[in-house]
C-alpha cells in the first residue's frame, strides 16, 4: 500500500458502475433491482443528475413501518441531498473514512466537476483498495469490534427485529439463545438477520409480524474468536463474500460484532505511522536475523556440499560391488550349467550300475521326471540372465526415484506377490474378474491389465490396501518393476525346486548309499513325505495300481531328516510294487499313537513266508532274481529309523504284507 498516493487509493476504492434508476421507479422494482444485483444501494438520477440514494436501511425502515409500497415511486422514500464528495476538493483516502465515520453512513457517491456520478465509495470498496495486511495482522479483533450488539431470541417475531433495526440504526440483528443461567445469562449466537435479509423479505411479501426468526435467520453461523487479528477477520470476509462477523470468546459466548466499517476503523493515519514505524523496526531486526540465518545456511550448503561428495563416493563402491555380485552371480550360472551337466551324466551312471537293478523299472518311469527340472532350470536361468541383463543397471535409479510414501506400498506388494501359491487357470479367471470389479469400482483405470499383472502376482487379497499405489501416476512403472522382480523370485525358486527334485531323483535311485542333505534335523511333515515319494512314483503307480491314503487329520510335525525318510518310502513302495507285480492294492495309513506316529504300508501281493522274516532286513539278502535287486533296500531303511530313534516291524499273510513304521515325535 502506498501512503503517498491518496488520490490513486480513491481511484482503487470507486466502484464506477453503481445501480442507477429514475425517480418514478417503482419502490418495489427497485428493490428487486437490488437482490438480483447482489448491490446494498442504488442511485436515483433525474436528468443525469444525482437525485437520491436508497439502500438496505431504508428497506428495514420501511418494513418496520409496516408501509404498503404498491404504487409508491422511489422518489417518494430516498434519501434525498445525500452526502458526496468532489473529486475536485482533491480529498485523500483517509478524509473519505473521516466522512464515513462521522456521517454514518456506508455509501459515498462521487462527483466530477459537473456534477455527474463518477462511482460509489462504500467500506467494502475501500477495504479492497486498502488491503493493510501487515497493520491488520498486528491489531486483533477485540480491539475494534462493536460490544453494542442487538439481539434477539429464536421466537421474536421478524417485524419487532426489523422496527429494532430501524430505530437503532443497525444494519443486523444476532438471534441467540441462553445457557439457563440467570447470573448473568450468557448469550450464545445461532443465527443472524441483517438489512439484506429484510430486502429479499420484503420482496417476497413475506407477513413479518408472523415469522420468528429462527424461521429464516441465516445459520449456521461463523464466528469469529475476539482473539484473532483482524487480518484473519478480513480474510474471512473475503473467503465467504459476507460483510459482518459474530465474534465470541473462548467458550462461545457472544461478545460483539465486527463489520466492514470496523475493519476501515483499523486504517487511522496516526495508528498506520505508528504500525510503519514498528514495521522499520522489525524490518531492521528481521534483516540481521536474515545475515545471521544466510551464513548459517553458507555452512549448511558447505556440509551440504561435502556429503554429496561422499554420496557420490558411496555410489561409487556401489557400482563397484554390482559389477562384482554381477560377476558372482554369472560365475554361479556357469557352475550351475556345469552341476547339471554332472547331474545329467550321474544320472547315466546310475542308470546303467548293477546296484540299481531293484530300481530299473523305475528309471524308465521317470526319465521325463528328470528331465521336467531340468527343462524348469534352464529356463528360469536364461530368465535370470535376460532380467540381470537388461534391468540391473536401471535398478539403482528406480529405488533413487521411487517417492517416499510408496516404499512401504511397494516392499508389500513385493512381498505379496512372492509369497502367495501357484493358481490353476480356472482360479486365475475368477480372481480376475474379481479384481477387475473392484479395481473399476474404485475408478482405477487400465483395469484389465493391472488385474492381470496382479493375479500373475498371486496379489490378490486384501486389494484395498494397494489402491493408493495403484491410483499413483506411476503405478505403471512401480507395478511392472514389483512384478519382475516377483517373477526373479519365482524363477530362484523354480531352480530350487527343480534342483531339489532332481537331486531327490537321483538319491532315490541310489539304493546302496545315503547321504544325509540336511546336516541336522528339521520340522517336517510325513505325509508330505510319504506324497512326494508318491508324486516320483506316479507312472508306475497310474498303470494298475490302488492308492488307498487313510491319514490321520493335524498330524504333528516332527524332527527327523526329510530326504533320508523319503529313502525310507522310496524302498518300501518299490517293495510293494515288486510284490504286486504293480497290479494291486496299496495301503498308507498313518496315525498319531503313544507319542509316535505309526506309519504302515501294506501291498495285496503274495506275502513273505514266514521261514524268510526274520531275514529280510539283512544287507544283501534277497528274494528276488539275479540283477533285480542288491538286498540292500531293507537294510538301508533300518539303518536310517534306527538313526531318527524309531523301528519298523512286519506282519505278512498270504496277499498281504504290512510294513509298520514308528517314528517318535
Amino acid at each position: 500500500m502506498s501512503l503517498t498516493q491518496p488520490f490513486s487509493l480513491i481511484e482503487q476504492a470507486l466502484d464506477p458502475r453503481p445501480l442507477r434508476i429514475a425517480p418514478d421507479t417503482p419502490v418495489l422494482d427497485a428493490i428487486a433491482l437490488m437482490s438480483q444485483n447482489h448491490t446494498t444501494y442504488v442511485l436515483i438520477d433525474d436528468a443525469e443528475r444525482l437525485a437520491g440514494i436508497f439502500t438496505e436501511r431504508d428497506v428495514v425502515r420501511i418494513a418496520a413501518e409496516s408501509m404498503v409500497l404498491e404504487g409508491i415511486a422511489i422518489a417518494q422514500l430516498m434519501t434525498q441531498q445525500p452526502i458526496t464528495l468532489s473529486i475536485a476538493e482533491n480529498q485523500d483516502i483517509f478524509s473519505v473514512i473521516s466522512i464515513l465515520r462521522s456521517s454514518g453512513i456506508r455509501h459515498l457517491p462521487v462527483l466530477n466537476e459537473s456534477g455527474r456520478v463518477l462511482g460509489v465509495i462504500t467500506p467494502q470498496s475501500l477495504r479492497q483498495a486498502l488491503n493493510p495486511a501487515d497493520m491488520l495482522q498486528m491489531r486483533h479483533v477485540r480491539d475494534i469490534m462493536i460490544a453494542d450488539v442487538l439481539t434477539a431470541t429464536a421466537t421474536t417475531p421478524v417485524l419487532e427485529i426489523a422496527q429494532l433495526m430501524a430505530t437503532r440504526r443497525k444494519s443486523c440483528v444476532v438471534i441467540c439463545q441462553t445457557d439457563g443461567n440467570p447470573t448473568p445469562p450468557k448469550l450464545k449466537p445461532i443465527g443472524i438477520i441483517t438489512e439484506r435479509d429484510i430486502v429479499q423479505f420484503k420482496i417476497l411479501g413475506l407477513d413479518l409480524a408472523q415469522i420468528p426468526a429462527a424461521t429464516v435467520m441465516s445459520s449456521p453461523l461463523l464466528p469469529i474468536d475476539c482473539n484473532v487479528s483482524i487480518w484473519e477477520a478480513h480474510q474471512r470476509m473475503k473467503q465467504h463474500r459476507i460483510r459482518r462477523l459474530v465474534v465470541v470468546d473462548e467458550t462461545g459466548t457472544l461478545t460483539g460484532l465486527v463489520t466492514q466499517s470496523n475493519l476501515l476503523e483499523a486504517l487511522n493515519p496516526v495508528d498506520i505511522n505508528n504500525t510503519i514505524d514498528l514495521l522499520q523496526q522489525t524490518i531492521t531486526e528481521r534483516t540481521q536475523a536474515l545475515k545471521t540465518a544466510n551464513l548459517q545456511m553458507q555452512q549448511e550448503v558447505q556440509q551440504r556440499i561435502e556429503a554429496e561428495s561422499e554420496v557420490r563416493r558411496l555410489n561409487g563402491e556401489l557400482e563397484q560391488r554390482v559389477k562384482e555380485r554381477t560377476a558372482q552371480l554369472a560365475a554361479s550360472n556357469e557352475e550351475l550349467k556345469q552341476t547339471l551337466v554332472q547331474l545329467q551324466a550321474t544320472q547315466t551312471e546310475l542308470i546303467h550300475c548293477e546296484k540299481m537293478a531293484a530300481l530299473g523299472q523305475l528309471v524308465a518311469g521317470i526319465a521325463h521326471e528328470v528331465n521336467t527340472p531340468l527343462g524348469a532350470i534352464r529356463s528360469s536361468i536364461d530368465y535370470i540372465t535376460d532380467f540381470l541383463a537388461q534391468n540391473l543397471k536401471h535398478l539403482p535409479q528406480f529405488f533413487q526415484t521411487l517417492p517416499p510414501e510408496r516404499h512401504a506400498d511397494f516392499l508389500a506388494l513385493l512381498h505379496t506377490g512372492t509369497a502367495q501359491s501357484l493358481l490353476n487357470s480356472r482360479e486365475k479367471r475368477k480372481l480376475k474378474r474379481q479384481i477387475v470389479g473392484q479395481l473399476k469400482t474404485a475408478a482405477i483405470a487400465n483395469a484389465d491389465t493391472i488385474a492381470d499383472t496382479l493375479v500373475d502376482m498371486g496379489v490378490y487379497e486384501q486389494l484395498d490396501s494397494f489402491l493408493p499405489l495403484l491410483r499413483d501416476k506411476r503405478s505403471e512403472a512401480i507395478l511392472d518393476a514389483a512384478y519382475q522382480l516377483a517373477s526373479l523370485h519365482k524363477s530362484a525358486n523354480i531352480i530350487t525346486m527343480a534342483t531339489n527334485q532332481a537331486a531327490k531323483v537321483v538319491y532315490a535311485l541310489k539304493s546302496y548309499s545315503h547321504q544325509n542333505a540336511t546336516p541336522t534335523k528339521v520340522r517336517a511333515n510325513i505325509v508330505d513325505s510319504i506324497e512326494t515319494v508318491l508324486t516320483l512314483y506316479h507312472n508306475h503307480l497310474k498303470h494298475g495300481v490302488e492308492i488307498i491314503r487313510n491319514y490321520e487329520n493335524n498330524l504333528p510335525e516332527i524332527f527327523c531328516y526329510p530326504d533320508e525318510l523319503h529313502q525310507v518310502w522310496t524302498n518300501l513302495i518299490h517293495n510293494a510294487l515288486q510284490a504286486m507285480n504293480s497290479q494291486g492294492t496299496i495301503q498308507i495309513d498313518a496315525r498319531h499313537q503313544e507319542g509316535c506316529l505309526k506309519i504302515k504300508i501294506t501291498d495285496s501281493g503274495s506275502g513273505i513266508s514266514p521261514e524268510i522274516q526274520d531275514k529280510i532286513f539283512q544287507p544283501f539278502f534277497t528274494t528276488k532274481a539275479l540283477g533285480e535287486g542288491s538286498g540292500l533296500g531293507l537294510d538301508i531303511v533300518t539303518r536310517i529309523l534306527n538313526k531318527h530313534g524309531g523301528k519298523i516291524d512286519l506282519e505278512s499273510i498270504p496277499g498281504q504284507t504290512t510294513f509298520i513304521v514308528d517314528l517318535p515325535i
